[in-house]
């Protein structure tokens, strides 16, 4: 299976290339993200699978660089609090997030592994929110786990910008979504690309190009962000975008100007990290 989330992770490597990966100091990339519903033509699993592709191309980067990584295998039990009124859409508690990926994080370092990154394709609030606890709480542990997180989010969430455990991407908004005309943020034309460049035997390609731009306001984006059956009933076929624009060449473009802002980012993030031990 050419898609599967395992593809270079840990899962697929036997325990003695684990451990010279460790003599090696190598990095670790997790994938953290979630299942849930992403409209009629794109597969439940779309945030942990572009999670797990993004690692791949950040560890290609890395590896280019002379920066040895390995990918943990992908988290994909995350909070849904907003398309969880649809079936597929796996609700998991914050708490019980949180106390799992502690545990993995725990055997990451337990096994040798100095610094650990997360990365997360999932735009949820509260998603995002539990894994700043949980790298919060890892540090806490003397755990160095990081998550990688978009500096524009940062902001927006109110977040600590100086906190140590969140190494800010600068992503540039203007290059890091496809569709413009329309709020585009759920299985939209970014998603619906992305997947189709990365894994297009699971996009209904046809039926994407069927579906209508749903141009919520920001207004009406307010109001889905409450989630349950009144997001669905303002997104009943469970997208927010237009998923009928798909372009793989642009998808292309900005798959690798992303995936090279995630490793500068990590390069330059665990440079600072050393000198303040040094």
């Amino acid at each position: 299976m050419k898609y599967s989330i395992f593809k270079d992770t840990l899962v697929d490597m036997p325990y003695p290339e684990i451990e010279e990966s460790i003599k090696q100091n190598a990095w670790v990339l997790l994938p953290i993200s979630v299942v849930e519903e992403h409209g009629p033509h794109l597969c439940t699993g779309t945030d942990i699978y572009l999670t797990q592709s993004l690692c791949q191309k950040v560890k290609q980067k890395l590896k280019v660089k002379d920066h040895p990584v390995v990918i943990a295998p992908p988290f994909y039990w995350g909070v849904n609090s907003i398309t969880d009124g649809f079936v597929g859409s796996f609700s998991i508690k914050p708490e019980t997030m949180t106390m799992m990926v502690l545990e993995i994080l725990d055997n990451l370092n337990k096994w040798g592994f100095k610094k650990i990154f997360l990365l997360n394709f999932h735009g949820d609030f509260i998603h995002i929110k539990t894994i700043v606890e949980i790298v919060e709480q890892a540090n806490k542990k003397n755990i160095e786990a990081y998550f990688l997180i978009d500096k524009n989010l940062i902001s927006r969430m109110d977040l600590n910008q100086d906190a140590a455990y969140l190494a800010s991407v600068e992503l540039d908004p203007n290059k890091a979504n496809l569709e413009t005309s329309v709020i585009d943020i759920h299985a939209g034309a970014t998603e619906t690309s992305w997947m189709a460049l990365s894994y297009n035997k699971l996009v209904d390609i046809e039926k994407a190009k069927t579906l209508k731009p749903t141009n919520l306001t920001i207004s009406d984006l307010k109001a889905w962000l409450m989630g349950g059956e009144f997001a669905k009933s303002m997104t009943p076929l469970g997208y927010c975008g237009n998923p009928s624009n798909i372009d793989l060449e642009k998808i292309k473009i900005m798959e690798d100007i992303i995936a090279e802002k995630y490793a500068s980012a990590i390069i330059k993030f665990s440079e600072n990290t050393l000198h303040q031990y040094l």
